[in-house]
């Protein structure tokens, strides 16, 4: 972007018009628009760029729509490689090897109910013809209430449940199939890291699940969810058969949203978490004191916003401001049980 500035305020407008983004837009917004441009402009797919280069590229024009001309450039920079790994999970970019980032593929996400579209990929608004249809931005999100006559036929239209990876069957049977694929190896300890074992069983009714792991290994299971920290804090999670109260076999869940498992191993246990909700006017809020796998956490974030309450860090407090009923059957479908309270004023 070649701006000429003259003062923060007319540098930030300027940036806005390269963007094609009006004055409402929320800098936060903005953030993840600026780097979709960014991207694009120096590496159109399917070529990728290096993370110093986007970050260096970028970072001027930040300091003027954050709002921040004399923020420190570490904190920027912090700023937008955050932007960088949200737009990763939402589906826009895609984290290469070696610290490169390319713009995913540009695609529509059909929303259920008629709720209209989310374009999802790595081109940036500017890149595209002039829409007649607004564009709502939601976080890293773009909505759409209807697919854009000039983009109808040119971009393909992408299943919700395809985008966001949720599996199409139930969690019994996504359970069942996964154990029945998974390939066994003789345990042979090659560390003193010692192993905690997910025992919802053993745990009291509707227990958070990160209280529902155990350093004593449980005698009446055989088949056992574990996990260990590992050099650096990175935490290995493995299933496990025992054999005479010890590890006899193991199988490796790398690349595997092990959060799923433990849903499903709290349902088979019939000892499942709970959330609460309430309506707030137009809105539901809901409440867990449980991660949701990672499928879930990508729909609800196109749907509604994320907040952890600063005295309760272990809660996370989704508010979904559309398509509530698909929120619903999410929870339902992971064998959460719900609370409803009274509606808030």
């Amino acid at each position: 972007m070649g701006l000429e500035i003259y003062d923060p305020r007319q540098g930030a407008q300027a940036v806005r018009r390269e963007l094609r983004l009006d004055q409402e837009c929320p800098p936060f917004e903005a953030c993840f628009e600026l780097i979709r441009a960014t991207i694009w402009s120096l590496a159109k797919p399917p070529e990728a760029v290096h993370i110093g280069r986007i970050l260096s590229v970028a970072l001027p024009a930040w300091r003027l729509l954050s709002k921040q001309p004399r923020g420190t450039s570490e904190a920027l920079r912090a700023e937008l490689r955050e932007a960088l790994s949200t737009l990763e999970v939402a589906g826009d970019l895609v984290e290469l090897a070696g610290g490169y980032w390319a713009s995913a593929t540009a695609r529509f996400v059909k929303l259920p109910e008629g709720a209209g579209y989310l374009l999802v990929g790595g081109v940036p608004t500017s890149a595209l013809p002039p829409l007649q249809n607004p564009i709502e931005y939601h976080g890293p999100h773009r909505h759409f209430s209807g697919l854009p006559s000039q983009l109808n036929g040119l971009l393909p239209v992408e299943d919700l449940f395809s985008w966001a990876r949720l599996p199409q069957s139930t969690l019994e049977a996504w359970a069942a199939e996964l154990i029945a694929s998974l390939e066994w190896q003789s345990f042979m300890p090659t560390s003193t890291d010692a192993f905690e074992f997910y025992v919802p069983t053993a745990s009291s009714a509707g227990t958070p699940q990160f209280k529902r792991w155990s350093n004593a290994m449980p005698r009446n299971e055989h088949r056992l969810l574990a996990r260990r920290v590992r050099i650096y804090g990175a935490r290995e999670f493995r299933m496990i058969e025992t054999s005479g109260g010890r590890i006899a076999k193991v199988c490796d869940l790398q690349g595997l949203d092990v959060r799923r498992l433990m849903y499903a191993l709290d349902h088979s246990s019939h000892n499942q978490v709970r959330a609460r909700t309430c309506r707030i006017g137009s809105r539901a809020e809901w409440h867990f004191t449980s991660e949701l796998p990672r499928a879930e956490r990508r729909v609800l974030a196109a749907i509604g916003t994320l907040s952890i309450p600063d005295e309760r860090p272990y809660e996370r407090v989704w508010t979904i401001t559309r398509n509530q009923d698909l929120a619903t059957r999410m929870v339902q479908d992971l064998g959460i049980r719900i609370i409803s309270t009274a509606e808030k004023n």
